[in-house]
């Protein structure tokens, strides 16, 4: 059974029966004559989008199309009995002709003549547009229900999504906000290596080759380190080689996913630091600006929401181990 999606539209339908009757028409209460009739249309690419089966679409178009065609006929013969001559209503299309009725001769009795023949045309028309109510009912249940399901199921999937968006930002912001990450540099033009002070060890991606260090007084942030990282960025001549602590990248991937949050590491910088970072060969690395270029480039503002990019860097090759930390 294939399935496919149709637009539906909840149309209500105008009987204009004091329009038709024109002059001659004569409003009898008893008669309780709808003014509109709701009828759901089938209007492939417009509407409320809904779920069927080829043979579902096609029985409520049918039976829309039915329902429509048979209030057109009553309405003409409404339009008859009142003394009309000329008159052609497609209600399914909403195009249609008539000539006006005009008031009925003056002869004698001729108002009490009126109220009749409009009292029974009236009735006549009750029970026509009843009967096409009632025809079309099972089919406009059936609609009606599924157009409630599928709003509601749009509308759970939407407060998931919405969930598990303040989720994931929730557990963002607590990791980007522990005291975890130092950065150091051998000197100028020399790799910047970032791990995190809180795993066992020394870190797999370092080097202690350099004898010019400088060090954080106390641990960062992420946030900080961010800002950190982009201050020297700015400085620098030339791209900076940035090389983070592939465990340090893979701890902050499966802390994450512990939290039922799956994030690579570049998506979960990307969502603190925002997105003027690029994939670099040992983890995220900032756009480099050259300094001619600087005055009016604009700087890169941290905090975001952003949750882009792709590849991980649990992976990666090693660097040493960092010394004197």
């Amino acid at each position: 059974m294939t399935t496919k999606w149709t637009g539906v539209w909840l149309e209500d339908v105008r009987l204009d029966v004091a329009g038709i009757g024109g002059m001659a028409f004569r409003p009898d209460p008893s008669a309780e004559l709808p003014e509109r009739v709701e009828v759901y249309r089938i209007l492939d690419g417009r509407g409320e989008p809904l779920p069927c089966t080829s043979a579902e679409h096609e029985r409520w178009e049918l039976a829309a199309l039915a329902c429509l065609d048979r209030l057109s006929r009553a309405l003409e013969d409404f339009y008859w009995a009142h003394g009309g001559t000329r008159i052609e209503i497609d209600l399914a299309s909403g195009r249609g002709t008539r000539w006006g009725i005009g008031r009925p001769r003056r002869w004698p009795g001729w108002e009490r003549r009126t109220v009749e023949r409009s009292a029974r045309a009236q009735h006549v028309l009750a029970l026509e547009v009843r009967r096409a109510v009632e025809e079309y009912r099972p089919v406009s249940a059936e609609i009606a229900l599924r157009v409630a399901e599928a709003l509601a199921a749009r509308r759970a999937a939407m407060e998931a999504e919405q969930e598990a968006t303040r989720h994931r930002r929730a557990v963002l912001d607590e990791s980007a906000g522990r005291r975890v990450w130092r950065h150091r540099s051998a000197g100028p033009g020399e790799p910047v290596l970032v791990r995190r002070v809180d795993l066992p060890g020394l870190g797999a991606a370092a080097d202690t080759s350099g004898d010019s260090v400088t060090e954080d007084q106390e641990p960062l942030t992420a946030r900080e380190l961010a800002d950190a990282l982009n201050a020297l960025a700015r400085r620098a001549e030339s791209p900076v080689d940035i090389r983070w602590d592939e465990r340090a990248t893979a701890a902050t991937e499966a802390e994450c996913l512990a939290r039922e949050v799956h994030l690579t590491f570049l998506e979960w910088w990307h969502g603190l630091a925002g997105p003027a970072w690029r994939p670099g060969p040992h983890g995220p690395a900032p756009v480099f600006v050259p300094p001619g270029q600087r005055s009016s480039a604009p700087r890169p503002s941290f905090g975001g929401t952003g949750m882009g990019g792709t590849g991980g860097f649990s992976g990666g090759h090693s660097y040493g181990g960092f010394g004197g930390y």
